[in-house]
Order: structure tokens, then C-alpha cells, then sequence
């Protein structure tokens, strides 16, 4: 087992022992288990996995979204920081496409780069709530 510890600017979101951790990262996703070498990396948009158990299925998985943070593995613990992260359980999917379908529209009406740029990380951001409020109802 290794120690799994999450922590956004809104708090710790998972502090505990798991089997296996999933990370998105800018070179694609990466697994994290016990014994794993030494490693700073970036955590990038994406769905992070934790399998508690290693008996576990995919369907009993934790689920978070998540935007980007960092990441640091050292003597089987394992420290992610980043600015926000969402369990599945706590994101509400219609509020989730409603909010991702108004960044699409903020992006058409974008009248400069500043604008646009904004737009799109809210179309990044609710994208992945989406992703992770699927795979939450897909093993429900």
C-alpha cells in the first residue's frame, strides 16, 4: 500500500492507504503503487483513479476531477496538490452540462485573447466533471 494524500485550496479531499493511484499528466496517465520511484511531476486536467483495494473493480474506484496541480511520490507516500478536485459524488451532472454549455457559449462571444482564454479553461474544467460524473453513473 501506499499513502495517498489529496489536498486542494479547499482542503484535504483523500488522506488514507490505497492500492493503485491514476494521475493525469502532461505526458498521459501514470499508476502509482507501492515501491514507486522517487518523482515530481505536474498533474494536467484529467480524472484521478484510486483503487483502494487490490482486489477492487474499476466500478468501486474513487473518482475525482481534477485541474492541474503537482505531484510528489517519495517513500511510498504520494502528494498531490492542485487547485481544485471534485469527488464524482459531489458533482451534480445536469449543473455540470449546464455549466460547461455556457463556457462554450462565453468562448463563441470571446472579443479577446484574455476572454477566450478564460472561456476555455471553464470548458476544460467542466469537461472533466462531466467525464467523472459519467464514469460515476456508468459503474452505478
Amino acid at each position: 500500500m501506499i499513502h495517498f494524500r489529496l489536498v486542494s485550496q479547499s482542503g484535504v479531499k483523500f488522506d488514507n492507504d490505497a492500492y493503485e493511484i491514476i494521475l493525469p499528466t502532461l505526458d498521459g496517465q501514470i499508476g502509482v503503487l507501492k515501491d514507486h520511484m522517487p518523482l515530481v511531476s505536474v498533474v494536467s486536467n484529467g480524472v484521478i483513479k484510486i483503487r483502494v483495494n487490490p482486489r477492487d473493480s474499476d466500478q468501486k474506484m474513487e473518482l475525482f476531477a481534477t485541474n492541474g496541480g503537482v505531484i510528489e511520490v517519495s517513500n511510498n507516500q504520494l502528494n498531490v496538490l492542485v487547485d481544485e478536485a471534485d469527488h464524482a459524488d459531489s458533482i451534480n451532472e445536469a449543473e455540470a452540462q449546464a455549466a460547461y454549455e455556457k463556457a462554450l457559449k462565453l468562448k463563441e462571444e470571446a472579443e479577446d485573447e484574455i476572454s477566450l482564454e478564460n472561456a476555455q479553461k471553464l470548458i476544460d474544467r467542466h469537461a472533466v466533471r462531466l467525464q467523472v460524473a459519467n464514469l460515476r453513473r456508468r459503474h452505478h
